[in-house]
């Protein structure tokens, strides 16, 4: 039998894997350091695209998170933190499917 908690924290893990590649592909905060990267980066196509690609970025991101899952076996602690993440993906696609500008 599945364990419910598992399917809680595949759950979070997923939103936050979401929310992590849009932190690194698109998101305002991030732009700057993004911007200098490509900048660095503008001789080599492929490594620039990697960059900015979500479908890319994200099997990055994924393995992150399911190594800190792994590593942290399950704990109370991961799933708090991913969780803020899962949040604050949530309220982020909402606020754009009510055109709020995110």
């Amino acid at each position: 039998m599945i364990d419910p908690m598992d399917i809680v924290a595949l759950l979070l893990g997923a939103l936050a894997t979401a929310r992590l590649t849009r932190l690194v592909t698109t998101d305002r905060i991030t732009e700057a350091p993004r911007r200098r990267a490509l900048e660095l980066l503008r001789e080599h196509k492929l490594l620039s695209y990697l960059l900015v690609c979500d479908w890319c970025v994200s099997i990055y991101t994924g393995a992150a998170v399911a190594g800190t899952w792994w590593a942290w076996g399950g704990a109370t602690a991961w799933t708090a933190a991913a969780a803020v993440l899962a949040y604050s993906h949530v309220a982020g696609f909402l606020a754009g499917k009510e055109g709020a500008g995110v």
